[in-house]
């Protein structure tokens, strides 16, 4: 299932630029215009949202839905929603694309939000403007729901040609659009030898069980297919964070021979003229293709708004809440938070509701009561098998900590786990956009 004749005119209507991540030198020619878009009454508090993913999107519709007085603006530079959670399956061509595409104009309408097609480039904190490539919007508070950008520094160095060539030639294929095409590219032209994996080290990357999840079903795609290749997942840690026995099962029972897990690896660098991926453990892995995933960090916008201490990579925030310590009227929510949650779309939804009622309250001048999100996530380990994981988190105001609590898991790979995974993402589209 490629991409075929049907899916470019999809990806049409996603603008061809946001889709084929082509990139383009903005000028602020209209930066000195405002964008004067209606309030539902005259003085009514404006939230402005940066970002219409899972956090983004949700909280917009929730804001107007709790307080249709709050006005609320969410500024997305891509045409669809594209979701990144399920997107492994469309790879191997488990669900079509149509499964992953939303439209973001179906709740905007109904609720009754601004939906600004547009790029944001800079924050102007102290006169609260957020500039765009199609003028500037006032704010009183900020939500920056941006997601995840990429750190090559740490495997592939500083210099930007190199940096380019991980991410062109080998994305990481962990923000939709482009990058998730190119890699499904590779998967179906691949015809032998090593696909190599890499997972991110620490577990502040997106979507803890994302790269086991698709070295899975990659290896199950070769197996299907008789390609005579099999993929390597090099690992950082000792095992997967989540869903290990789940994993392991899969591997043994469903993929033998197609996979090589490499655990405790530590990885010194990638040598993409010779085609070679360097670690201690395991001397150079050599690689046939690669999908290079590296360690995540904040994106660009939210470094320039001077929001992410020296040498870190994601913005501080007051605990519990989502508040930054540097500007008590911008939030970070989503997968850019810098909370020891997981970086998953469940997780980003809930917190999003919790978030939803705490801006509300933030409004008023008041204190919000905290809610930990909740995070529920499918792993698909074969066609039609598939685990999972439910936990929520519980904060330790005295240790200004957070540790998993009420830990759920069926590491028991079944048909009712596959059908309850599709079931979940028809479930978080309907909360999301009806």
């Amino acid at each position: 299932m490629g991409v075929n004749r049907r899916d470019v005119f999809k990806l049409a209507g996603l603008g061809a630029a946001a889709a084929l991540g082509t990139k383009f030198n903005f000028t602020f020619a209209k930066g000195v215009d405002v964008l004067n878009l209606p309030k539902p009454k005259k003085g009514s508090p404006r939230v402005v949202i940066v970002g219409g993913g899972w956090s983004g999107a949700t909280l917009a519709k929730y804001l107007k839905k709790h307080d249709p007085n709050i006005d609320v603006v969410l500024i997305e530079k891509r045409e669809t929603f594209w979701s990144c959670p399920v997107s492994n399956l469309w790879l191997v061509g488990l669900v079509d694309l149509e499964f992953l595409l939303h439209d973001h104009r179906t709740a905007a309408d109904k609720y009754g939000y601004h939906l600004v097609r547009a790029t944001a480039h800079y924050i102007d904190r102290v006169g609260k403007y957020v500039y765009t490539d199609l003028g500037k919007i006032h704010y009183d508070f900020l939500v920056l729901a941006t997601g995840i950008d990429y750190d090559y520094s740490q495997w592939v160095g500083d210099d930007p040609r190199d940096i380019e060539i991980a991410r062109t030639r080998y994305p990481a294929a962990f923000i939709p659009g482009g990058e998730q095409i190119t890699l499904k590219k590779k998967i179906e032209n691949f015809e032998e030898g090593n696909f190599v994996i890499t997972v991110p080290p620490g577990l502040d990357y997106r979507c803890l069980p994302g790269p086991y999840e698709r070295a899975t079903l990659i290896a199950w795609y070769f197996k299907e297919n008789e390609i005579p290749g099999k993929v390597i997942l090099v690992d950082p840690h000792p095992q997967p964070p989540v869903k290990a026995e789940g994993f392991q099962k899969a591997w043994n029972e469903f993929v033998n021979g197609y996979i090589e897990y490499y655990p405790q690896a530590t990885i010194k660098g990638v040598d993409f003229g010779k085609k070679v991926l360097m670690t201690e453990e395991y001397g150079d892995i050599e690689f046939t293709d690669l999908n290079l995933y590296p360690r995540c960090k904040a994106t660009k916008l939210i470094f320039d708004a001077d929001l992410v201490p020296r040498g870190e990579r994601w913005p501080s925030l007051r605990w519990p809440y989502n508040i930054s310590t540097k500007d008590s009227h911008i939030l970070c929510t989503g997968d850019a938070r810098n909370h020891p949650f997981s970086k998953s779309g469940n997780t980003a939804n809930s917190e999003a509701h919790n978030v939803a009622k705490q801006l509300i309250e933030l409004i008023k001048g008041r204190m919000p009561e905290y809610k930990p999100p909740r995070t529920l996530c499918y792993s698909a380990v074969d066609k039609g098998k598939a685990v999972w994981v439910d936990l929520t988190y519980k904060y330790d105001p005295k240790k200004n900590t957070f540790q998993f609590w009420n830990v759920k898991m069926d590491n028991n790979p079944t048909k009712q786990n596959w059908i309850a995974y599709l079931e979940w993402a028809k479930a978080m589209y309907r909360d999301m956009f009806t």
